[in-house]
């Protein structure tokens, strides 16, 4: 079974992190027939025929175990770009409108 990791860097807090991450679970659930369960405060296992993974979250950065079945190996690289790219844009931290100069009066 292929295996590999992804971490994903954050600035936000752990609990913050964990909310982010919650409000995305039923939409991995239902997009891609997985199961997601909390086994501790800030580990999520997701698991499906064929991908298993573990997701922590860490002060500093969000890191992901996942293995891989032999038949969806050859989709590893397209798994861990898009796991890059999604868990990248639910952590990034929102510009403070109040504090960005660059921001435009509404």
């Amino acid at each position: 079974m292929p295996k590999f990791e992804v971490d994903i860097p954050h600035t936000l807090t752990p609990d913050e992190a964990r909310k982010r991450i919650d409000r995305a679970t039923a939409k991995i659930e239902s997009s891609y027939g997985a199961t997601c369960r909390w086994t501790e405060d800030h580990q999520l296992t997701v698991s499906r025929k064929g991908f298993d993974a573990v997701v922590s979250i860490e002060e500093e950065r969000v890191h992901i175990n996942v293995n891989l079945a032999f038949l969806l190996s050859p989709m590893a690289t397209a798994i861990k770009t898009g796991l890059t790219r999604e868990l990248s844009s639910l952590l990034k931290t929102p510009v403070d409108d109040a504090t960005d100069p660059t921001a435009t009066p509404v």
